[in-house]
């Protein structure tokens, strides 16, 4: 009788790179791109039209920074010492770019008239970008979705003759949902102002 060679690691490796290098990319590692391509892609749709709607934003921020001249300087009109480490994040965020220079000033009343302007410029983004998640089409990105899920592993399992091999790593994606997308694209947070 004669034996019947059991394949190791080293065998479906092996295995593995001659599928490749026969048939270029296998179904299922072109599946695996598409899901991330389609994810990648509309995540960098929502992160344009984001950056758009933040326009007024990073003017109001940048002009807050430049009035003050230093952050510490607005902290008798915030609520508390967090919004001055909110304001310092959200610089540091959104990187405003003033286009003409503006001199620092120490009136209050300028101050506080430009933190104003900024918390009114955050929550009309807030509720714009809340509108436009409410808008943004998930189904391309879920079809994919579900696709990888019914046939990811049965095309690796074809393709590497190993229903073993076929399962390492894999992980079921469920259905992208617009809080995701809020988490990943969220909000900006509004400065609280002393009364």
């Amino acid at each position: 009788m004669d034996e019947i060679p059991i394949p190791g690691r080293d065998d479906e490796r092996r295995l593995f790179h001659q599928v490749l290098s026969q048939h270029n990319e296998p179904a299922f590692a072109r599946r695996a791109r598409r899901v991330q391509e389609a994810f990648d892609g509309l995540l960098e749709r929502c992160r344009h039209c984001r950056d758009e709607m933040l326009t007024m934003v990073r003017l109001r921020l940048g002009t807050l920074e430049a009035l003050a001249g230093d952050w510490a300087a607005l902290r008798p009109l915030l609520a508390d010492e967090a919004q001055v480490e909110v304001l310092r994040r959200m610089h540091t965020e959104l990187e405003p770019r003033l286009r003409v220079p503006i001199e620092r000033t120490s009136s209050t009343r300028k101050l506080r008239q430009a933190l104003e302007e900024l918390a009114e410029s955050i929550q009309h983004f807030n509720q714009r970008w809340q509108a436009h998640l409410q808008t943004v089409d998930l189904s391309a990105v879920n079809e994919l979705r579900d696709g990888y899920n019914r046939y990811y592993v049965l095309e690796k399992e074809c393709a590497l003759r190993s229903p073993r091999v076929a399962r390492l790593g894999f992980r079921r994606l469920e259905p992208l949902t617009r809080d995701e997308l809020a988490a990943l694209l969220p909000p900006l947070p509004v400065p609280r102002l002393r009364e």
